[in-house]
């Protein structure tokens, strides 16, 4: 490759190529040295040439597969513009829906046929309209890097490729929790369980699962019977848990709770300090270190050099419940951790809240959100309707 070329300087070789130009018009020459052999230089050199040639994503190979190639774009690209969660969402839409289909593909054999193909297995599948069309998103902009600065393919096959209009709009089944459900799932897991409480929450907050799970005890006052709602826990790829910001500026909340819940509170919190006398030194403490992440660790191993933290949501030992565990439970119940929100929000319409109250409870940015995903068209709404209809007929009569 005339591109790169090898040099001797005293007893060992550099290579170097030009990398484009300066901001003042000079050219900008990448040198590296200190190979045994020319050999070696070379090859490092021609490795070196590809990555800047592919937009510095670690690619030293034309021929790359599509798993190859999406991997180091979500890393390395990627992840310097999205914040954690939303990366950690991006790589399990590739991991869940690009990589098992087309990961081993070249990118270079990658054509319209083979991505509308793809897209009708999805469909084909039951993914709804929303999913389908994420899914599109996020090939189609890797696809566009491979374009340039890549430069590995000359056009992108994704931009002639629709999202079939059979696709469904709504898959997801959302459910009201009745009383009779919530009275059987806490007849399941009572008091004392770790799941009790993280239920109650949910029932009597709407509030999301991340945003559960990240809840500590400075987040609560009794006093003024109020959760504070500035952060939640997720999981990132490969590296464990973290406090994160939330979803959008909205989100940060508080949400003023019942006498119920507020007692039942404090009784877990007086439940936790007895776990935690009795465990003695097999006790897990849970730590926060100077990068938000969470680590836990048995008391009898000593402290970790870290903030302590104190979840709401734990095991007996202390350890923390996880949103995998809470999403385990609530499946083999025939509901989700959004069967809550979507039944308080519903809840509350239903007896005569306004929808901005509850968009400001739920965290919504707008009034559209709540109607549309998480109020249910239920019978009393519907009786509630035709009585409103009728009193304008007496009332016009």
């Amino acid at each position: 490759m005339a591109q790169v070329r090898v040099r001797k300087r005293g007893k060992t070789f550099s290579y170097i190529f030009e990398a484009g130009k300066k901001a003042d018009g000079k050219r900008k020459v990448v040198e590296k040295g200190g190979f045994a052999t020319r050999k070696l230089a070379y090859d490092a050199g021609i490795a070196a040439y590809n990555d800047w040639r592919h937009g510095n994503i670690g690619i030293v190979s034309e021929n790359i597969t599509l798993k190859d190639f999406m991997t180091n774009w979500l890393e390395k690209v990627v992840a310097l513009n999205v914040k954690p969660t939303s990366l950690q969402s991006y790589i399990s839409c590739f991991n869940c829906h690009i990589l098992p289909t087309l990961g081993n593909i070249a990118v270079q054999e990658i054509t319209p046929a083979k991505l509308d193909e793809w897209m009708r297995e999805l469909l084909k599948a039951g993914y709804s309209k929303n999913t389908i069309s994420s899914v599109h998103a996020l090939i189609h902009h890797a696809l566009d890097y491979a374009v340039y600065p890549a430069e590995i393919i000359s056009s992108n096959p994704s931009t002639y490729i629709k999202v079939p209009k059979k696709a469904p709009t709504d898959v997801i089944k959302r459910h009201i929790i009745s009383h009779e459900k919530l009275a059987e799932l806490l007849e399941k897991y009572p008091f004392g369980s770790p799941y009790y409480i993280p239920i109650l929450i949910l029932f009597h907050t709407g509030m999301r699962i991340g945003e559960l799970c990240g809840l500590t005890w400075n987040d609560v006052d009794f006093d003024k019977k109020v959760i504070m709602l500035n952060h939640q826990m997720v999981c990132l790829y490969r590296k464990g848990y973290f406090f994160s910001t939330l979803k959008t500026e909205s989100s940060n909340r508080h949400i003023l709770i019942d006498d119920f819940l507020t007692g039942e509170l404090r009784r877990w919190k007086e439940r936790q300090a007895e776990n935690e006398n009795s465990a003695g030194d097999s006790c897990v403490h849970i730590y926060r270190n100077s990068e938000n992440k969470i680590i836990q660790q048995s008391k009898g191993l000593g402290e970790v050099d870290a903030e302590r933290i104190f979840l709401i949501c734990t095991y007996s030992d202390g350890k923390m419940v996880r949103r995998d565990s809470m999403e385990k439970i609530l499946k083999r119940a025939g509901i989700n951790a959004h069967s809550f929100r979507h039944t308080h929000a519903t809840t509350l319409i239903e007896n005569g809240a306004t929808p901005k109250g509850v968009a400001g409870r739920l965290g919504h940015s707008s009034t559209a959100i709540t109607q549309n995903l998480y109020t249910h068209n239920t019978q009393k709404l519907q009786e509630d309707t035709r009585s409103i209809f009728e009193k304008t007929l007496q009332t016009n009569s």
